[in-house]
């Protein structure tokens, strides 16, 4: 990678599948970035997420937006849409033994505490006119044995 930072702007209906074009292309630049193979699949999977609850939970026909922010050393993604908006700290941590014994809730929010799990910061920005997730991850430095 340069040391310039990189950015991409992507944009795509609010359609079910379509993301899968985001994805792959996140997933080379966050492989040619220099990320592990499991940070490059966090990254997958947290982009995946939010992008999905972006597409499911927008109300308009507006496209959702992704931005890609690609520095030295980090990986910024952000992913915006058009939807009603929610208040982020109103999403209770998920009951891991509730979701054992009777799968995932059909309320929401595990998706949202998974995002948290899987990348180093989370910034969301929502309100009635949409919602902006900001997930960084950060390259690790290898340090010579």
């Amino acid at each position: 990678m340069s040391e310039k930072p990189l950015k991409l702007l992507l944009s795509i209906p609010p359609v079910e599948g379509v993301e899968d074009v985001v994805i792959a292309a996140i997933e080379t630049l966050a492989t040619k970035m220099g990320f592990t193979p499991a940070d490059t699949q966090d990254i997958v999977q947290a982009l995946t997420e939010a992008c999905i609850n972006a597409i499911i939970y927008s109300a308009s026909s507006h496209d959702v937006e992704i931005v890609a922010l690609a520095g030295h050393s980090s990986l910024v993604l952000e992913v915006r849409d058009r939807g009603s908006g929610f208040d982020p700290n109103s999403v209770p941590p998920p009951d891991f033994d509730s979701i054992v014994s009777n799968g995932l809730p059909n309320n929401g929010g595990f998706g949202l505490h998974m995002i948290k799990a899987l990348v180093d910061s989370v910034d969301i920005e929502s309100s009635d006119r949409g919602t902006i997730v900001r997930m960084s991850k950060y390259l690790k430095v290898s340090t010579p044995n």
